[in-house]
């Protein structure tokens, strides 16, 4: 593919100040990077991350900001950037992923056959904060989502046929997957393709975003009715909740709290061992994490139950 087509790089922050310089300067540093732009959507950040776009900006002439002033949310703020956008391949990446040298030279080549590939963000977003809080070597584990939004590239025509919803505050690239395979057009995950990613959300923050994305999922399986392990482990948790509510309405209380807490602490143990090298070794870290995990699975599976909300409301999403 010549270097002379251009490349469209959206990429979306929310108080991303503390990554956003990087994840430009490894945009700048793609190799067979040739013409391209770089359109930053600031989505409502708190912090300095507009000024340290704008100070980049001032020393290169493809890169330029678009402030949203309010926090839209993930999907709005791809729609916004997209719409700016004037290559023809456009890339949408996260504030906090690293793209290697080689990313935008094996995109370019996969997307030969295809409409939009994407390559594999390491570590997972769902273990971010225990990869940096207890530094834990990751292991690689393959995308629930074909083409994920932190670092997809796409032909510009896909999005004269669908876009990303303006309204989805996560799960975005979920539903644009899905828009896209209803309309005949190929996506594809490139094998071996993985990129860096370095969330610094706080625990806080991440219980938090955990919570959203568990309503989110229960809101794709209502919409997509396509069973995936997220929403097997979430069964297993409704389960053994609703076992735990009839044992402490029989009056064993200490049964019904243990029931789900049981769940959890096991399903914690089996995502750390399936995201992270685990050699006994690194108990004294092993430990901490999985407690650490335990809260945030628990926090995904309250949004889960609280995703269901939307039977009553019969929301078609």
């Amino acid at each position: 593919m010549s270097e002379n087509v251009l490349t469209s790089f959206v990429v979306i922050a929310y108080n991303e100040a503390a990554n956003i310089a990087d994840t430009i300067s490894a945009i700048t540093a793609l190799q067979e990077l040739g013409e391209h732009e770089i359109i930053i959507v600031d989505d409502g950040s708190r912090d300095e991350t507009a000024g340290i776009v704008k100070g980049m900006a001032a020393a290169n002439d493809t890169l330029r900001l678009i402030e949203l002033g309010v926090n839209h949310g993930r999907g709005y703020a791809r729609s916004i950037g997209i719409a700016e956008a004037s290559g023809e391949y456009i890339a949408t990446i996260d504030a906090d992923i690293i793209l290697p040298p080689d990313w935008l030279a094996r995109a370019r080549s996969a997307i030969e056959n295809h409409d939009a590939v994407g390559g594999t963000p390491v570590p997972d977003g769902d273990v971010a904060y225990v990869y940096r809080r207890f530094r834990l070597t990751p292991q690689f584990v393959g995308n629930t989502t074909t083409v994920t939004g932190n670092n997809g590239l796409y032909r510009h025509e896909v999005f004269d046929a669908v876009g990303f919803d303006p309204a989805l505050r996560e799960g975005e690239d979920v539903a644009l997957n899905h828009a896209m395979k209803q309309k005949g057009l190929s996506i594809a995950t490139v094998p071996g393709l993985l990129v860096h990613h370095q969330e610094g959300k706080s625990f806080g923050a991440s219980l938090s975003w955990l919570f959203e994305s568990g309503r989110g999922a229960t809101r794709q399986l209502l919409a997509y009715r396509e069973i995936r392990q997220p929403d097997l482990a979430a069964a297993g948790f409704t389960a053994t909740a609703a076992l735990g509510l009839v044992a402490a309405a029989r009056g064993r209380r200490l049964t019904g709290a243990a029931l789900p807490a049981a769940f959890v602490i096991a399903a914690s143990v089996q995502h750390v061992r399936s995201r992270f090298e685990t050699p006994r070794a690194d108990w004294p870290r092993l430990v901490p994490a999985v407690a650490a995990d335990s809260a945030l699975l628990t926090a995904y599976f309250l949004g889960r139950l609280a995703g269901l909300s939307r039977l009553r409301r019969r929301e078609p999403k």
